[in-house]
């Protein structure tokens, strides 16, 4: 329901009735009274968009979640291991070489390749003895961070403001433009890497037990740490290529879910597959339309949402603590 209200809003309203009947159309059976004005403003503006809302929605989510049960803490999200550091490098090192001017795909190819190299230097240096305590993946990861921030300020200072400018539009986070092709680069293999998920639901039950048990019950932390700190980068690495920066998804979403279905994660990534998709595309309409006809970045309403949420966590577990 939300996917179709979503297709229909805009600066030309299509009614639901009519959305349904296009996409019907699209999906290849002869559809009576189908108009052929909703068929062109659907196929090539609105449906790709949503979708790629959609399934970079769910990746992120689903990201935060994996990341929580990792860190067995649930305000935890993808940025700790250098993710959204290491794309936002990428992109400005894209940007400074004035590569994206070239060729579309080299912003999403270099944030990508960015998210994941930090990512995996991030795990490296947190290794010791061939393991990886949770507290060094969270100090190294806050500093290696902090050091790219660095990095990125200094290469900020030195590119025009025409770079400057589209550096910021892309750490804001929007899905304007994004076409068929982005959809055809990304769809796939997030979908593959989403389904992966499910695989580690079991064992992220018995890793939030704690590591000492969770040998006793026959699983290796060391290894299932690595699995899903790969399985985290490729996610949040892909889904921010075709998106940018979108920030508070991964937090938020697993956050207020588990509160509705538990911390069973043979639930809770179902749900936060489905609630991050969900979420991403409401935000992305409301981007559309508030301010219609001029169109904000998504990733500020879901930080307008997010960093609300964020504080009160904040303040929720202070008070715990406090008790």
């Amino acid at each position: 329901m939300v996917f179709v209200i979503s297709i229909g809003v805009g600066s030309v309203f299509i009614p639901p009735l009519r959305v349904l009947k296009a996409l019907i159309s699209f999906a290849g059976f002869k559809v009576a009274g189908a108009n052929q004005m909703d068929l062109t403003i659907i196929g090539q503006i609105r449906l790709p968009r949503i979708i790629i809302a959609m399934i970079v929605g769910m990746s992120l989510s689903v990201a935060g979640a994996l990341v929580q049960g990792l860190y067995r803490n649930p305000m935890a999200d993808p940025g700790i291991i250098g993710t959204s550091s290491g794309a936002s490098l990428g992109a400005i090192l894209c940007i400074a070489l004035s590569l994206n001017t070239i060729n579309i795909f080299y912003l999403p190819l270099f944030s990508f390749a960015g998210a994941l190299l930090v990512s995996f230097l991030v795990y490296r240096l947190a290794t010791r003895s061939r393991k990886t305590p949770i507290l060094n993946l969270i100090l190294i990861g806050i500093a290696v961070s902090t050091f790219i921030s660095s990095i990125n300020s200094l290469i900020l200072s030195n590119i025009s403001q025409y770079q400057v400018s589209e550096y910021i539009f892309w750490m804001l986070g929007g899905l304007d433009g994004r076409s068929w092709t982005h959809v055809k680069i990304s769809f796939v293999p997030l979908v593959i890497l989403i389904l992966c998920s499910f695989i580690f639901a079991k064992r992220i039950n018995i890793l939030i037990l704690g590591e000492e048990e969770s040998y006793t019950i026959g699983v290796n932390p060391e290894r299932l740490k690595k699995q899903l700190l790969i399985l985290v980068s490729l996610l949040t690495g892909i889904a921010v290529s075709v998106s940018g920066a979108i920030s508070f998804v991964g937090l938020i979403t697993p956050h207020i879910l588990r509160l509705i279905v538990g911390s069973d994660y043979r639930k809770l990534i179902p749900a936060s597959i489905l609630g991050g998709g969900i979420f991403l595309i409401v935000c992305d309409t409301i981007a559309r339309v508030l301010f219609s006809p001029v169109e904000i970045k998504v990733g500020i309403i879901t930080s307008i949402v997010g960093a609300p949420y964020f504080l009160y966590l904040l303040k929720k577990r202070e008070n715990e603590v406090t008790i």
